[in-house]
């Protein structure tokens, strides 16, 4: 091997063992969170497609304060059995809820069916289930007391 590739390699070794160093004492750090896991409930809401501002407006005013801590929704095709016993082609939107099962997420579930019924007359189906989730951002601080978050005790 000539010097110029024993300097090299010297160096690549060097770099390399300085890279695994910085690696291993931030994998021990003692500021490195732990991630848990939560019970909590995956909760479906299926709404007839409406008027996109209208949308943005319900959603705005009646699902995220009542779920604030963070929903997702998504635009879908759907069919049903309608009056005619046919099926029938239906636009929809459905919003995916992660929260804790407790009165006052139940209550506004069923709040939010409601409002929608009476403002746009179409019922909203719900579907839930119980889910194991995680997210770094849910530290103790953030989810004792959070209604989205913590179940009843």
């Amino acid at each position: 091997m000539r010097r110029s590739d024993k300097l090299a390699a010297a160096a690549l070794v060097v770099i390399l063992g300085g890279a695994a160093g910085v690696l291993h004492s931030y994998a021990s750090s003692p500021t490195q969170q732990v991630v848990h896991e939560h019970t909590l409930q995956r909760t479906e809401l299926y709404f007839g497609a409406i008027d996109t501002a209208q949308w943005q407006q319900f959603l705005a005013e009646q699902v995220t304060p009542r779920f604030p801590d963070g929903l997702s929704w998504y635009d879908v095709n759907g069919q049903w059995r309608g009056p005619s016993g046919q099926p029938e082609k239906l636009p929809s939107r459905i919003v995916l809820l992660i929260h804790a099962d407790n009165p006052g997420n139940r209550q506004a579930l069923a709040d939010i069916g409601r409002l929608f019924k009476q403002r746009f007359d179409l019922a909203v189906l719900q579907v839930s289930s119980v889910v194991q989730a995680s997210d770094p951002d849910w530290t103790e601080e953030r989810v004792e007391g959070n209604q989205q978050l913590t179940p009843t005790p």
